[in-house]
């Protein structure tokens, strides 16, 4: 079980580093604004949404893993 927690934990770092990423895209598109960098802010969006798909797919493991262990500590 301790292992398991250890998965969430790891998990949730991961989340919150994403969070993070986030931040400073959003940074960067905000700092990209002119004509000249539309590349720039095209990469940073693409980015931005990926990341955005990435911390749906984590939160959706995340609850997986923390109904699982829910489930197995209800049983012991």
């Amino acid at each position: 079980m301790e292992e398991l927690y250890s998965i969430m934990r790891d998990f949730l770092e991961v989340e919150y580093n994403q969070e993070s990423l986030l931040c400073l895209l959003k940074a960067a598109e905000t700092a990209y604004n002119g004509e000249k960098e539309e590349k720039a802010k095209l990469i940073t969006n693409s980015t931005k949404y990926y990341l955005q798909t990435l911390q749906k797919e984590l939160k959706a493991a995340i609850n997986g893993l923390d109904s699982y262990i829910a489930k197995n500590v209800k049983k012991r």
